[in-house]
């Protein structure tokens, strides 16, 4: 008996809570929100969990979404099991910019029912804005198993891959599906983040057959100065601009182009323009800021470039233009300063050595301005050096072609002696080498190009060859891991880690390359047959179990 009253006297106090909670509920609504009367007066004689609903939608419909939150979170405390609700809840907290509070409602409606498309792509939504990629990830790719025709779900499971760098699952979920202007830009970064270049200009090319977006053409005139074909990215952008005169982007990217090739005589009313139009725009005074200091007008480039270096983006070319105006400006200090730091940025450019020397030597730092010389000298050396080899690797090319492979090693040879940086050239000279047998020569002109540049995944993937050839496979794993870690779209060298995984015996490693080698190229017969291979073992395993 006294456990009965005891259980009652709980269940008392609940009900007793739960109407305190409605009631302050009613309470805290009236204090900031006003809906209909009839609701309001619905509300005070029968706060049901439908009611609170129909005051939360009005609230939405009328962008009050700190109020609608406010009465869904009322409906939610009635129907707690209701799916619907807590996804209007989280619907209502996503909308007020409390993404990081919608996450529990929104996992709660799905926890309840998973098989609705919204929820799904609300939290999706909610993770992205939060930076949770894997788990925005997760989502997308739930909602595509519910709609696969989702355009919403297609376009943000792609945009989530790029922000995830999984440029190898990006090129496999797009490569062979119908692409618009942002899925072909996707694509695009993702061969260009793979260290295919060309085939990332082929996709937005490709796109540009049927569309002259904007976008479009700003993508392939990145990838064009990346690729150093500075001509056809000049060419790209005029034809954009000329399509879209209007458009700032269009412009802003033609000035560009135009100042990198030094094209002054469009350059200059393009630039005028723009800075009527847009005199606080980033781009338009670091443009502009070179032009003038080209044309030695030093006063009107230190004040745009000033201004452009206000903001939070750094940009060596900047600091190099604004070293040189102070410098002309006699402001010694200022330009050492700005010298410096466009060399710390990454400047590569002998003149920006040659500058910051007199700048020194102006200031009376006579043995700092000697030093800077020196590197100066051996920045020109170099840029000699490696003309050189580049022509010389250009005549071995040529040897190649037509089969006088001895000639092409000598060549190679001194190439890389006139410019030992230059990697590729040394990995044509390993692959030149490769065909004539000379495996020890070809590992020793491997080994200086990974010294040189570890991410270099077609040498790393080479020297795995070779060691797998020679019956080293721990040594043939390690490259082919370094290989897949700089590319992970190098198909070839997934699999060729499969099987050298496979060869050590570490079975799970390996069908785990690949199957990412086959979500890389689903139609590539090698991995196929492998992924046959190793799956035997594990069914006679089973099998014997």
């Amino acid at each position: 008996m006294q456990s009965e009253v005891s259980a009652l006297n709980r269940r008392i106090c609940r009900l007793a809570l739960l109407s305190a909670a409605l009631l302050l509920g009613v309470q805290a609504h009236a204090a900031t929100c006003r809906g209909p009367q009839a609701l309001e007066a619905k509300l005070k004689s029968h706060p049901d969990s439908a009611t609170w609903v129909a005051l939360g939608n009005y609230y939405g419909e009328h962008n009050q979404f700190d109020c609608a939150a406010t009465a869904f979170r009322s409906a939610v405390r009635l129907s707690p099991k209701s799916a619907q609700v807590n996804y209007l809840l989280g619907l209502a907290l996503f909308q007020s910019d409390h993404e990081d509070q919608a996450i529990q409602p929104l996992r709660k409606s799905l926890a309840l029912d998973s098989s609705p498309l919204k929820p799904h792509l609300l939290l999706g939504y909610a993770y992205s804005h939060l930076h949770h990629l894997p788990e925005a990830e997760e989502q997308w790719r739930a909602a595509l198993r519910i709609d696969p025709a989702s355009d919403v779900a297609r376009h943000e499971l792609s945009r989530t891959l790029v922000g995830e760098q999984k440029y190898g699952e990006e090129i496999q979920y797009l490569r062979d599906q119908k692409l618009d202007d942002p899925l072909a830009i996707d694509l695009s970064i993702a061969y260009a983040a793979a260290g295919d270049l060309n085939e990332a200009i082929a996709v937005i090319r490709k796109a540009m057959e049927t569309s002259d977006s904007v976008p479009l053409s700003t993508n392939l005139v990145a990838l064009y100065v990346k690729a150093e074909r500075d001509d056809e990215a000049e060419k790209a952008a005029q034809k954009a601009y000329a399509a879209h005169p209007d458009d700032f982007t269009a412009q802003i990217t033609y000035m560009k182009t135009l100042v990198v090739n030094g094209d002054w005589g469009p350059a200059q009313p393009l630039g005028k323009k723009l800075l009527e139009e847009k005199p606080h725009d980033f781009d338009v005074l670091y443009t502009n800021g070179v032009l003038e200091r080209q044309q030695g007008q030093y006063e009107a480039a230190r004040d745009h470039l000033r201004e452009a270096a206000t903001s939070r983006r750094q940009m060596a070319n900047l600091n190099y233009n604004l070293g040189v105006a102070l410098a002309r400006l006699h402001d010694t200090s200022g330009a050492i300063e700005q010298l410096r730091s466009a060399i710390a940025l990454g400047d590569k450019d002998p003149e920006a050595h040659f500058e910051l020397a007199n700048a020194l030597r102006a200031a009376g730092q006579t043995d700092e301005a000697r030093q800077e010389m020196l590197r100066y000298q051996q920045v020109v050396r170099d840029q000699q050096n490696r003309t050189l080899a580049v022509s010389k690797a250009s005549e071995a090319d040529a040897d190649l072609e037509k089969g006088d492979l001895q000639a092409a090693i000598a060549l190679y040879r001194e190439a890389v002696q006139a410019f030992p940086k230059d990697t590729m050239i040394g990995y044509k000279l390993a692959l030149a080498l490769d065909k004539a047998n000379q495996i020890d020569d070809e590992r020793a002109a491997l080994q200086q190009v990974i010294t040189t540049d570890p991410t270099f995944a077609a040498a790393q993937y080479q020297l795995g060859y070779l060691d797998s050839r020679a019956g080293n496979n721990a040594a043939a794993e390690e490259h082919f891991r370094y290989a897949v870690q700089a590319a992970p779209a190098y198909v070839d060298a997934w699999i060729s880690l499969a099987a050298t995984l496979g060869m050590e015996s570490k079975l799970p490693e390996a069908q785990q390359a690949v199957r990412i080698a086959l979500r890389i190229d689903p139609k590539n017969s090698q991995a196929q047959e492998l992924s046959h291979e190793l799956g035997q073992p594990a069914q006679k395993q089973q099998s014997q179990n």
